[in-house]
């Protein structure tokens, strides 16, 4: 399931775009227990520009994202069976971030975002930082707490391309680097859709998403969607 808004409001000085992004997807296999997540996304972004003549443009933006439902981890106890533990929750994390930079932007295929003053907050549940030890951290969170806070710069580029009629290629990545703390460590969103429509109501998608994240897992996490979507536009 995929749910997606876009709203713009503009006058003769500002335009103000807000978009949404909602989705959420499951899978059980006969032979596994549990159902298992697919897809869990909930990203709301808003980006407020200057009007100018010129590409570059002075922009602010905020960017939230989290979960919608809780994620566990999977793992084969002493009697050979599989155990659910809840490992993430709604909101937990999320992961809000406020910038203040420049954009450009010379067509609807193409643009790009630098903002050098950036700040971000991790918030999690702490229930799930109670549990670690004084050295761990939980999405970068230490024990006890529900927040951590970062500044720092973030980059921001989006593009989109007709490949063939009716068959889209887009690219959307974001880069933060925290300078507060181990500036050298760059968290990385990397998302790459082919989306194929085929009328109106009816489309297939391929979607590929890296992500690194220095907080959550030192390492990169790859994610694959193929799917074939309903839709009603309104």
């Amino acid at each position: 399931m995929n749910f997606d808004y876009k709203i713009v409001y503009k006058n003769e000085a500002w335009l103000w775009t807000s978009t949404a992004d909602i989705a959420l997807g499951f899978a059980k296999i006969d032979s596994e227990e549990f159902v298992k997540k697919t897809e869990d996304r909930l990203e709301i972004n808003s980006q407020l520009e200057r009007k100018s003549l010129k590409p570059w443009k002075w922009s602010s933006s905020f960017n939230l994202k989290t979960q919608n439902t809780p994620g566990y981890t999977f793992v084969a106890n002493e009697n050979n069976s599989i155990e659910r533990i809840k490992s993430t929750g709604f909101f937990s994390p999320a992961y809000l971030r406020l910038g203040l930079g420049a954009s450009y932007k010379k067509s609807e295929a193409f643009a790009f975002q630098f903002e050098p003053l950036t700040a971000r907050v991790i918030i999690v549940d702490q229930i799930f930082t109670q549990s670690i030890g004084p050295e761990e951290r939980y999405f970068g969170v230490k024990q006890g707490e529900t927040t951590r806070w970062e500044a720092g710069v973030s980059l921001a580029m989006q593009s989109k391309v007709e490949l063939l009629k009716n068959v889209f290629f887009s690219n959307k990545i974001s880069l933060f680097s925290n300078y507060l703390e181990d500036i050298k460590n760059v968290d990385l969103d990397y998302t790459g859709t082919l989306n194929m429509k085929v009328n109106d109501y009816l489309s297939a998608m391929i979607e590929l998403q890296l992500v690194y994240d220095d907080n959550a897992l030192k390492d990169l996490q790859l994610r694959q969607v193929f799917g074939i979507a309903i839709g009603f536009p309104f």
